[in-house]
C-alpha cells in the first residue's frame, strides 16, 4: 500500500513547488518595478510629435491680414480652442458609449477543468445511520464547459438611461465651455489687431526720429567738447536729448510685442512674418458704434451667456442624479437566461439552457430613504440659487461693460483732440525751426510729444475696441452666425463679418428686462390671499372670470354638468390672477388666452359683490379696458365637477420660465402637441410664502391620450405625470386655479 501512493505523493510534491515557485516569481517581478525617467530619446521624440501638430502648415497669407480674417483663422488654427473641440468630441464619444451600458449582458465563456483522481463520494443512510460503504463517482476528472448567459437587471437599465440623459447635458456643457473660450479669443484677436495696427504705423516714424536724436546727442557732446556753450546747459541738453532717446526705445519695446501677440493667437509658428491690413485714416478715427439698449443686453446676456447655460444644464443633471439616487433605493429585477454545455459523460444532457429571475432589496436602503431625499434636494437647490447669482454676475457685468465702453469713448474723443492739437504744434515748431527761431531740441521734442501722443490716441482706440468686444464677451455673443455652411478660411471670414454686423440687431430684438418684470409684476401683487366671503348662491352671471380673455358662453352651464375649458393659445400665453379662496367658492375655469377674436372685458373694479353686503376686495389681474366692449363671464363648474385629466409638467419660479419651458416642449414636439394647451397653477408655498407655478398641460380626451403625451414628452429628456384633477380637489387645496 506504502508502494502505491508513493509516486501519487511526490506528484502531488512536485505540483506544490512548482506553484510556490511560479507565484515566488511573479511576487519578485512584482516588487522589482522601480521609477525610470523618460530617455532623451523619448523626450525628443515626443517633441517631434507635438511640433509635427503645432507647426502644421497653414492656409498661406497671400494679401494683407483683416481683422475679421484674423478672427477666422483665430477660430480654425487657435490650440486652446482645438483643445475645446476634442473635449466636446470626447464627451459625444462617452455619450455613445453610455448607450451601450443600457442594453442587456451576453457573456460567453468556456473552460476546462481537470484533477488528478476521481471526485468519488459514499453516501449516508439517514433510517439506519450507516455508511453504504460503496464509493462513486459522477463526475469525468478531466472536463470542459461552455456558457452563452443573458443578464438584464432592469434597474440597472433606469440606471443606465439617466446617465446617458447625463452625459448628452455634458455633451452640451463642453459645447458652451467651448463657446466661451472662442468668445474670450475673439476679444484677444480685437486688441491684439489694433495694438499691431498701432504698432505699424509709429514703428515707421520711431526708426527715422531715433536716428535725429541719436544726431544731436553726438552734435551735443561735440559742443560740450569744444566748450562753446556753459557746461551746465550742455549737460542738460544732452541730457534731455538721452531722456528722448530712452522714451523711444521703451515705445518700441512695447510695441513690438504686439504682432507676435496677434500671430499667436492665430496659432502662426513664432515669429512667421504677416502683414496687415491698414484702416483708412477715417476709421483710425471712428470709433465703435454700440446702439444696442441696455436692458435688451442684458436680456440677450440672460439668455445666452455659456455660463448660464451651462448652469441649466447642470441643473438637468443633479435632476437626473436625484433620480438616479432614488431608483437606486428601489428592489432590483435580475432576468437571465444562458445555453449551457458540459463535457462530463456521466450528465444525461449535456447540452441545456435555463432561464430564471431574481429580486433583490436592500432593506437598509429604507432608512436613509429620507436622508438622501434630503440631501438630493439640497443639491438642486444649491444649483439653482449658483445659478440666480451668477445671473446677478452676469447682469452687472453688462452694466459694467457698458460703462467702461462710454467711458474709453469720451476718453478717445479727448485723446485724439490731444493728438490733433499735438500734431499742430509740432508742424508750427518744424515751420520756425526751419527759420531757425528754435534750436534743434525744441523741435525734436515737439516730434517726440507728437509721436506719443499718436500712440496714446492710438493705444485708448485699441482699448475701446477691446471695450467693445467685452461688451460682447459679457452678452455671450457668438462671433459667428447660427449656421456656417462650410470651415474653409474664406468661408469663416464672410461668417465672422456677417455675424460681427448683425449681432447689435439680434441683440435688439429681446425683450427688456422691465418687460419681462412687468408682466410677473400683476401676477404676483393679485396672488396675495385676501380673506373674501363668497355669495351663498353664486351663478355663471353674477361670477366675473378673472382672465385675459375668454369664450363667450352661449348658454349657461346646467347644474353638475361638466364646464367648457376654452382652449388655450401656448405661443403667447399671460398672466392670470390666483387667489386663496375657501372651499365654498365654486371652482372657476378661464382661458389664459382666447382663441378667436372676442371682445375685451371691462376692468375689473374692487367692489363687493352685488350679492352680498360690502365685502374685502378681491385682486384680480385684468387687461387693458376697453370702453365698448362688455365683459364676458366665465363658466362656472361646481363641486360635482367631473375630472380633467392632465399632464404635469413641473413647477417653476415664475410664470415666465413656465412659458419659457411650454415653448420649448411645443417647439421640439411639433405636430405631437398638436390639440394640447399650456395651464399654469400659480400656488404660495406655506413655508416662507414664494410663489411656485406649476406647468400643465390640458385638452387631452382621454387618460390613454394623456400617457402617449408624457411619453412623447419623456423622449426629449423632460419629466411629465399623468394626473387627475377635479375641482374638489382644487377646492380643498385652498387654490383657485386658471386652466
Amino acid at each position: 500500500m506504502m508502494t502505491s501512493t508513493a509516486p501519487l505523493r511526490r506528484r502531488l510534491l512536485s505540483s506544490v513547488v512548482s506553484v510556490a515557485a511560479l507565484t515566488a516569481s511573479l511576487l519578485a517581478a512584482g516588487c522589482a518595478v522601480k521609477p525610470e525617467p523618460m530617455s532623451a530619446e523619448d523626450n525628443l521624440a515626443r517633441v517631434r510629435k507635438d511640433l509635427s501638430v503645432v507647426l502644421a502648415p497653414q492656409e498661406p497669407l497671400t494679401k494683407p491680414l483683416s481683422m475679421d480674417e484674423a478672427m477666422a483663422r483665430a477660430i480654425k488654427y487657435n490650440l486652446d480652442e482645438r483643445v475645446k473641440v476634442m473635449e466636446t468630441a470626447v464627451a459625444s464619444d462617452q455619450l455613445d458609449l453610455s448607450h451601450y451600458d443600457m442594453l442587456p449582458r451576453v457573456v460567453a465563456a468556456a473552460g476546462y477543468t481537470g484533477r488528478n483522481n476521481d471526485a468519488g463520494s459514499e453516501s449516508l443512510n439517514l433510517a439506519t445511520g450507516r455508511r453504504t460503504g460503496e464509493s462513486t463517482t459522477a463526475t469525468d476528472r478531466h472536463r470542459r464547459t461552455g456558457d452563452l448567459a443573458f443578464t438584464w437587471n432592469v434597474l440597472d437599465f433606469g440606471v443606465s438611461y439617466l446617465r446617458a440623459r447625463q452625459n448628452a447635458n455634458l455633451v452640451l456643457i463642453s459645447e458652451e465651455r467651448r463657446r466661451r473660450v472662442v468668445q474670450g479669443i475673439m476679444q484677444d484677436v480685437r486688441t491684439a489687431y489694433w495694438r499691431a495696427v498701432a504698432a505699424e504705423r509709429l514703428l515707421a516714424r520711431i526708426a527715422p526720429l531715433e536716428k535725429r536724436v541719436e544726431g544731436a546727442r553726438r552734435d551735443a557732446r561735440t559742443l560740450e567738447a569744444l566748450r562753446v556753450q556753459a557746461p551746465l546747459q550742455a549737460l542738460t541738453y544732452t541730457r534731455t536729448l538721452v531722456e528722448t532717446l530712452r522714451q523711444l526705445q521703451s515705445l518700441r519695446r512695447e510695441l513690438a510685442a504686439a504682432k507676435s501677440q496677434l500671430g499667436a493667437l492665430m496659432g502662426l509658428p513664432p515669429g512667421e512674418p504677416f502683414q496687415l491690413e491698414m484702416p483708412t485714416a477715417a476709421a483710425m478715427t471712428a470709433p465703435p458704434k454700440l446702439e444696442v439698449a441696455a436692458e435688451a443686453l442684458e436680456t440677450y446676456a440672460l439668455l445666452n451667456r455659456p455660463e448660464l447655460l451651462e448652469e441649466s444644464y447642470n441643473q438637468r443633471i443633479t435632476a437626473d442624479e436625484t433620480w438616479r439616487s432614488l431608483l437606486k433605493l428601489l428592489p432590483g429585477i435580475d432576468l437571465n437566461a444562458g445555453l449551457r454545455y458540459d463535457s462530463n459523460s456521466f450528465l444525461l444532457n449535456q447540452r441545456w439552457a435555463d432561464y430564471g429571475a431574481r429580486v433583490s432589496w436592500n432593506l437598509i436602503n429604507l432608512v436613509s430613504a429620507p436622508a438622501t431625499k434630503s440631501y438630493l434636494d439640497a443639491q438642486e437647490d444649491l444649483v439653482a440659487f449658483r445659478r440666480q447669482a451668477l445671473s446677478m454676475a452676469v447682469l452687472s457685468q453688462v452694466q459694467v461693460a457698458m460703462l467702461q465702453f462710454r467711458e474709453l469713448k469720451q476718453e478717445f474723443a479727448l485723446t485724439a483732440e490731444q493728438a490733433d492739437l499735438d500734431g499742430r504744434i509740432r508742424t508750427q515748431y518744424a515751420n520756425v525751426g526751419d527759420a531757425g527761431q528754435v534750436g534743434e531740441l525744441g523741435v525734436i521734442q515737439s516730434e517726440v510729444t507728437a509721436l506719443l501722443s499718436d500712440l496714446r490716441r492710438d493705444l485708448v482706440f485699441a482699448d475701446l475696441h477691446n471695450a467693445y468686444a467685452r461688451v460682447m464677451v459679457s452678452a455671450g455673443v457668438d462671433p459667428l452666425p447660427d449656421t456656417v455652411p462650410d470651415t474653409d478660411l474664406k468661408t469663416l471670414t464672410q461668417a465672422v463679418g456677417k455675424g460681427l454686423s448683425t449681432w447689435q440687431e439680434r441683440a435688439n430684438s429681446a425683450l427688456r428686462v422691465r418687460d419681462l418684470v412687468a408682466k410677473e409684476a400683476p401676477k404676483t401683487e393679485a396672488a396675495k390671499p385676501e380673506a373674501v366671503k363668497p355669495a351663498p348662491a353664486p351663478t355663471p352671471a353674477a361670477v366675473p372670470a378673472p382672465v385675459a380673455a375668454a369664450k363667450p358662453v352661449d348658454a349657461p352651464t346646467p347644474p353638475g354638468a361638466a364646464a367648457p375649458v376654452a382652449a388655450l393659445a401656448p405661443a403667447e400665453p399671460k398672466a392670470v390672477a390666483i387667489v386663496d379662496t375657501p372651499a365654498s367658492t365654486p371652482f372657476v375655469l378661464a382661458s389664459s388666452v382666447a382663441p378667436t377674436p372676442v371682445p375685451a372685458p371691462e376692468p375689473m373694479k374692487n367692489e363687493p359683490m352685488k350679492s352680498e353686503p360690502a365685502k374685502e376686495p378681491v385682486k384680480t389681474a385684468t387687461p387693458a379696458p376697453t370702453p365698448t366692449a362688455p365683459a364676458p363671464t366665465a363658466p362656472v363648474a361646481t363641486a360635482s365637477f367631473s375630472p380633467v385629466i392632465q399632464a404635469d409638467l413641473g413647477a417653476y419660479a415664475s410664470h415666465r420660465l413656465a412659458q419659457r419651458e411650454w415653448d420649448s416642449i411645443a417647439t421640439r414636439l411639433g405636430t405631437a402637441a398638436a390639440g394640447t394647451d399650456a395651464l399654469y397653477v400659480t400656488t404660495r408655498r406655506s413655508g416662507d410664502g414664494k410663489m411656485i407655478v406649476q406647468l400643465r398641460a390640458g385638452g387631452f380626451t382621454d387618460h390613454a391620450a394623456a400617457e402617449r403625451f408624457c411619453r412623447q414628452v419623456k423622449d426629449k429628456q423632460r419629466e411629465c405625470t399623468v394626473r387627475t384633477v377635479s375641482a374638489q380637489d382644487a377646492l380643498s387645496s385652498g387654490r383657485l386655479a386658471s386652466l
